[in-house]
């Protein structure tokens, strides 16, 4: 009597592995016999739109990690901007006007993991940005002010942040950098809005030329100042303006020992964060 085997099971030469189609077979992504063509095409993860999608991923990752990246351009490009405007000129007021505005936007980035902060800037932003381009017409030294502390509070809220960002808890990476230099430039812009006011409400609180009470004379006072505060918060100390009032000369002594403060504490927190890394390894 002669057993004749099952059709389905099929002769030893018949048979072919997944080894011998070129495709190896994964627990997680099983091969189809029924489609040899597509049976090389994984039905998994690592198929053709998981790789796009991994592409998109990984740049979308580099630029969450870079988050602070985008606020450190606004931040250089204003200080640089600014420099080349003339005050007398409505068009290039305006031009300043609006390099605060998309300083703001991208302050957005950086406080986007609060819905509070950011509705906080946005508002803030967009209530100075208008009462500085209302001051055109108005003439008030109320708006004036009133646009300054707008955007005083922009940057308070943006120190909050960026200060938890940088000295959190979490490696030391290139977007903890960033945002350590974007801390120091936010300071002197802070300072520089606090002397501006200052100079606002008591005039003669520094030796600078006197200045109209209007939207030119408020841009180069606030131009001045806010040169005289990064030579502060650096501790150059020019000499070519000084503060006058008492006020005045104890917001220049604090700004400078922050300045050299901040350095001192950003530098230990890297190096300590760094070491802690390479501990860990």
């Amino acid at each position: 009597m002669i057993l004749t085997p099952p059709e389905d099971l099929g002769s030893p030469e018949d048979s072919s592995s997944p080894e011998d189609s070129g495709c190896q077979e994964d627990s997680g992504n099983p091969v189809d016999p029924r489609s040899p063509k597509d049976a090389c095409i994984p039905k998994g993860p690592g198929g053709p739109k998981d790789s796009a999608n991994s592409k998109d991923s990984t740049s979308s990752k580099v630029l969450r990690r870079l988050s602070h990246f985008e606020l450190l351009v606004a931040l250089v490009s204003l200080q640089v901007f600014q420099s080349f405007l003339s005050p007398d000129s409505v068009f290039q007021r305006s031009l300043f006007n609006v390099s605060f505005l998309v300083l703001v936007f991208s302050a957005c980035r950086t406080l986007s993991r609060s819905r509070l902060r950011t509705y906080l800037v946005m508002g803030a932003g967009v209530l100075g940005y208008v009462l500085t381009s209302y001051n055109e017409v108005g003439r008030s030294v109320w708006l004036l002010a009133g646009s300054d502390a707008c955007f005083l509070l922009v940057f308070v809220l943006l120190l909050a942040s960026l200060g938890e960002s940088v000295f959190g808890k979490g490696l030391s990476d290139l977007n903890r950098i960033i945002g350590a230099i974007s801390i120091y430039f936010v300071i002197g812009l802070l300072f520089g809005l606090l002397f501006s006011l200052l100079e606002t409400f008591h005039p003669g609180s520094f030796n600078l030329v006197m200045q109209a009470n209007d939207a030119s004379g408020h841009h180069e006072t606030f131009n001045q100042l806010n040169y005289f505060s990064s030579v502060t918060l650096t501790t150059l100390g020019y000499g070519d303006i000084q503060p006058v009032s008492r006020p005045a000369r104890t917001l220049a002594t604090l700004e400078a020992m922050i300045g050299q403060l901040y350095l001192a504490i950003v530098v230990a927190q890297l190096v300590g964060v760094r070491i802690a890394q390479r501990a860990h390894r």
